[in-house]
């Protein structure tokens, strides 16, 4: 049986192989369980060094509250793409609106245009007219 110095010290390196995502014998989970099978000893034998598994546990609560952030900046990333698609519908919606919108307006020119033109006609028509003036 190992004694304690060597126990502690392959927890230990097995804590820092674990935090870096770097397993060799375990699942990589950072639990006592996987800090056991890393170290190659057993569960009970890591028990045994309480001070050992504290920090193990301080720095997998660190990595954790350090990660709470990017859940965060996840759920903020969500939101601006739900807006980024409600402002895209919303321009879809406009730029529809403004093709009905020139379609309509097109209408009107080509009326006003054929209105011109036959008014202009009737004007030449009436400028062949002499007036005459009445004394």
């Amino acid at each position: 049986m190992p004694t304690a110095e060597p126990i502690e010290a392959a927890l230990k390196a097995a804590s820092e192989r674990l935090l870096r995502g770097e397993p060799t014998r375990s699942d990589g989970s950072l639990t006592v369980a996987s800090l056991a099978v890393e170290a190659d000893v057993s569960r009970a034998s890591a028990y045994r060094y309480p001070q050992v598994l504290a920090e193990f546990r301080n720095l997998v609560a660190e990595r954790e509250d350090a990660a709470a952030p990017s859940a965060s900046l996840r759920q903020e990333v969500q939101s601006l793409k739900a807006a980024e698609r409600g402002l895209r519908q919303e321009h879809a919606r406009e730029v529809r609106e403004l093709r009905s919108s020139i379609n309509v307006l097109a209408q009107q020119v080509q009326f006003l245009t054929l209105e011109n033109q036959r008014l202009s006609k009737a004007t030449e028509r009436s400028d062949r007219v002499t007036r005459i003036d009445r004394r």
